[in-house]
């Protein structure tokens, strides 16, 4: 495994342990980039499926997680994550398309890590 996919995997693992520690209305709570956090889930979901698929995941193309209540958005970070991460190291993360597409994915982690992060300590405001 290269050390751009470890890094990949343990700025997911990180997002995914903040997550899981979430209440119901944290879910709910507003972050910087507009919507609520759980929304903000869904945009890195979906951006995660579109690296997947370019990087060969075998999902048909335009293919997007179903939208699931958001007590269930850590278990779908964690399955597409393994399945993008899966995908990139059959073809090679050295390759042109497998590096951008890890570049791709790491940004949008840490995107959405600052992103979620910034909405404070969890507790929808009052």
């Amino acid at each position: 495994m290269s050390d751009e996919v470890r890094d990949l995997t343990r700025e997911v693992g990180l997002l995914i342990h903040r997550l899981q520690c979430w209440s119901g209305s944290s879910w709910d709570v507003p972050v910087e980039s507009g919507g609520t956090r759980a929304e903000r889930a869904v945009r890195l979901l979906d951006e995660l499926a579109s690296l997947g698929e370019r990087a060969g995941t075998g999902a048909p193309a335009g293919a997007r997680p179903p939208r699931l209540a958001p007590h269930a958005l850590t278990d779908q970070l964690a399955v597409l994550a393994d399945e993008l991460v899966g995908a990139i190291s059959v073809s090679g993360a050295a390759a042109p398309s497998g590096r951008d597409v890890l570049a791709a994915a790491r940004a949008a982690v840490l995107e959405a890590r600052r992103d979620l992060d910034g909405a404070g300590f969890g507790f929808r405001p009052r």
